[in-house]
């Protein structure tokens, strides 16, 4: 199995931040609470880049399992916040910024990884597993704690 496919996440997260970055402050305080400004929503971009490309990295570079469970939860967390995007739209009826690139990119883009690693045998279910759990929780806790912060939850 061609590891380098795991450079598609940063690619995909990066076509994702362009159609985000005109609408999603005012959006995302509306119904997150966070972030505020601009400056913020770069910064969070930008922390959440270096884990993107520290995850791929350390899979396609240092290959065990353990950093290809990490690999792996990068496209996880692609995944679920695909479902944040497609959720909120679908509960609100309002667009929110990323919800196309989410439906279009994200989703297409991390189940095919995941078909293309499960048909490989590298990793075994609770691998799998894993790597779902760490990636939903690299984007549900610091969501759910900005919610909570900011009386959203």
């Amino acid at each position: 199995m061609d590891l380098n496919i795991l450079w598609l996440v940063p690619v995909a997260y990066f076509i994702h931040i362009l159609e985000e970055s005109p609408r999603f402050v005012p959006w995302a305080k509306k119904y997150l609470g966070a972030p505020e400004t601009f400056g913020q929503f770069v910064l969070g971009n930008v922390i959440f880049m270096v884990y993107v490309l520290i995850s791929v990295s350390l899979a396609i570079f240092y290959t065990s399992q353990w950093t290809l469970v990490l690999g792996l939860a990068a496209a996880a967390w692609i995944f679920s916040n695909f479902l944040i995007h497609s959720g909120y739209t679908l509960y609100t009826g309002e667009y929110s910024p990323g919800v196309v690139t989410a439906s279009a990119v994200y989703a297409p883009v991390s189940v095919y990884i995941y078909y293309s690693f499960w048909g490989s045998g590298m990793l075994n279910t609770l691998d799998f597993i894993l790597a779902i759990v760490i990636g939903f929780a690299v984007m549900y806790v610091p969501t759910f704690i900005q919610m909570k912060k900011n009386g959203k939850v």
